[in-house]
């Protein structure tokens, strides 16, 4: 859903007098930030709060490249969303993660979870 589309009906269920949405859950990680343009600051403007989805990104950021679990090979929307291949760019940002738990004795997937709640995108950003 584009920014605009969301403001759109926020602004129609105010117009008729219906209930406005107060959260809102996107597909937000390390490396998915599309919302980062121009969805949240929407909803810091529009008083909405975030509920990030899938902070490890569907298990990706949990565990190191080239190690594949039952997940990674029958979840199909994962393929669809990865295209099948990493780029370069969420390898490189895969393998960050993976050195920083290491270098921190902690999980993949507690980094990535973390990153998302230290994110100071001005909106309650909960998780769940």
């Amino acid at each position: 859903m584009y920014a605009y589309q969301f403001l759109a009906m926020q602004h129609i269920a105010e117009k008729n007098g219906w209930t406005k949405f107060i959260s809102m859950q996107n597909y937000y990680n390390l490396i998915y930030r599309e919302e980062e343009r121009e969805m949240l600051p929407a909803c810091k403007e529009s008083g909405v709060g975030v509920i990030p989805w899938s902070p490890i990104a569907r298990g990706v950021l949990a565990k190191p490249l080239g190690e594949s679990s039952l997940r990674s090979e029958t979840d199909g929307f994962l393929r669809a969303l990865f295209a099948s291949k990493l780029r370069e760019s969420e390898s490189e940002i895969i393998n960050r993660v993976e050195a920083l738990a290491k270098k921190k004795g902690v999980s993949m997937a507690q980094i990535a979870t973390a990153w998302c709640l230290a994110k100071d995108c001005k909106v309650k950003l909960q998780l769940c």
